[in-house]
């Protein structure tokens, strides 16, 4: 099966694309203020051997927006609920920075569901003057919409699209506020899957980042490889490479 479906998640819907087959399947989870279509440079080679879904989160792209606000278990609710309605009692996630957040998420809050985690460019804390960075990005998407979310993160000058519901977005945006006060990684040690970490070495986050998840998981869990000269989103600067990793890893989680 393939192409665009939306999924009724409780009061809202999800949209998705569904393609390729083979086990494990692959959600793929995008960052802030990105949508599924983000994936589309790395789905071609990895539907060769998987089920690959692909989900936009709440408020963005194609998907619904409930009333908010939000908490992170509310996004990794959306996640075990689009698994149920395609018949999916397992799976891995493949998180891109939100996406990754996520991921992390639904392992601790739903552990029988996922088989393993795929977290690029991602965190599981922020700083405090992240935190503040954080809150003036949904400030800005209630006050000016999808243009001020825009000028909030990439700067006065950006002409970046952003596709979804602003509100939405800065109610999501919140929830990744809440890593400075509620961190995750104090309960990463919980993790009971095989975790692959793929960062940039220009990843803006640094590789710190993860070297820090990398640190709280269970002792031999995880598997950190930084991609010399790359930035956040390898996924679209370096699609190949991040299948050539992935695709050997995913066997280990069949």
């Amino acid at each position: 099966m393939s192409g665009t479906h939306r999924f009724q998640a409780g009061a809202h819907t999800i949209g998705y694309e569904d393609t390729g087959s083979g086990d494990p399947p692959v959600v793929c989870l995008h960052g802030l203020v990105d949508d599924l279509s983000i994936w589309s440079r790395l789905v071609a080679s990895l539907a060769g051997d998987h089920r690959v879904i692909r989900m936009d989160q709440r408020g963005h792209g194609g998907s619904g927006t409930p009333d908010g606000p939000y908490t992170r278990e509310d996004l990794a609710r959306d996640v075990v609920g689009l698994l149920d309605g395609l018949g999916i009692e397992r799976a891995v996630l493949m998180g891109h920075s939100m996406g990754g957040i996520v991921a992390m998420t639904t392992a601790l809050e739903h552990p029988d569901r996922i088989a393993g985690l795929v977290l690029i460019g991602t965190a599981s804390q922020c700083t405090e003057k992240v935190a503040r960075w954080y809150e003036r990005i949904a400030v800005a998407g209630e006050s000016d919409g999808l243009a001020g979310l825009a000028r909030a993160i990439y700067g006065e000058k950006s002409t970046k699209r952003i596709v979804g519901d602003a509100h939405g977005i800065a109610h999501v945006t919140r929830t990744l506020e809440s890593l400075h006060e509620d961190p995750l990684t104090p309960r990463l040690r919980r993790v009971g899957c095989p975790v692959l970490l793929l960062v940039g070495e220009k990843d803006p986050m640094g590789p710190k980042a993860s070297e820090i998840i990398a640190a709280a998981l269970p002792s031999g869990a995880s598997d950190l490889r930084v991609l010399p000269g790359r930035g956040h989103w390898l996924h679209v600067e370096a699609p190949d490479a991040v299948v050539e990793m992935v695709r050997p890893w995913l066997r280990e989680c069949a």
